[in-house]
């Protein structure tokens, strides 16, 4: 992949793929450990204007799955994550990784918010987990950001897609959700309850694959049971 005329090593996706694939065939099915999620975020993956967070949502859209935490931090950018990021305490088999927007908006180095992109991999996969990259979520012109920091979210949206196809990363690609504008969004730039539940719905769409070993119901809503 080529950015800003400065080529970027990249390892083959395919083969990776295969190998995130089998550190969760090489164990039993019964394991519930392989149907564990974690999430890093900002807040977009924090907030949709109600109390009901989005990973709550991503675990009622998926029951059969269990978000065993959320580490969604307001204002999170992707280098604020990258830096602690390999001394930070994780359990879960899938850790999903929504942050990178703002890092877009304020045109942070490409090449570096490559390299952090690189790094969180690459120290996931040394742990056995297998990361899951989200796109980024849309905003729209009338807050604090302008027409170029939603050009920027664009292009920077087009490279963290490349990265996860070139090194075979999972990616729920919130770009391709219908988006409606101002109406979708809380304050131009947090998506509201009916956008978020549909980029949470691309997540799990982006999992399924990945947890079709996955076929007890791990979580129940308070108040439901087995009939």
């Amino acid at each position: 992949m080529s950015t800003g005329g400065q080529s970027v090593a990249t390892p083959g996706g395919g083969a990776q793929k295969a190998q995130d694939a089998a550190v969760t065939q090489g164990k039993p099915a019964e394991d519930a450990s392989l149907c564990t999620v974690e999430i890093y975020g900002d807040s977009i993956m924090g907030f949709n204007g109600t109390a009901t967070r989005p990973s709550m949502v991503l675990q009622l859209f998926r029951p059969n799955l269990l978000v065993v935490a959320d580490h969604s931090i307001a204002g999170q950018s992707l280098a604020d994550l990258a830096t602690p990021f390999p001394y930070l305490t994780r359990s879960a088999h899938f850790v999903v990784i929504e942050n990178g927007v703002i890092d877009a908006w304020q045109g942070k180095s490409i090449n570096t918010v490559i390299s952090d992109y690189y790094h969180i991999i690459q120290q996931l996969r040394a742990e056995g987990r297998v990361p899951v990259l989200t796109g980024f979520a849309r905003q729209a012109r009338g807050g604090e950001l302008g027409q170029y920091s939603l050009l920027l979210r664009d292009y920077y949206d087009a490279v963290l897609r490349s990265i996860a196809s070139n090194t075979g990363v999972p990616f729920a690609d919130w770009g391709a959700v219908p988006f409606f504008g101002a109406w979708d969004l809380v304050d131009f730039v947090h998506p509201n309850k009916n956008y978020s539940d549909r980029l949470i719905a691309q997540l799990g769409l982006a999992l399924d694959p990945l947890t079709t070993h996955c076929t007890n119901t791990l979580f129940l809503p308070e108040g439901a049971g087995l009939t």
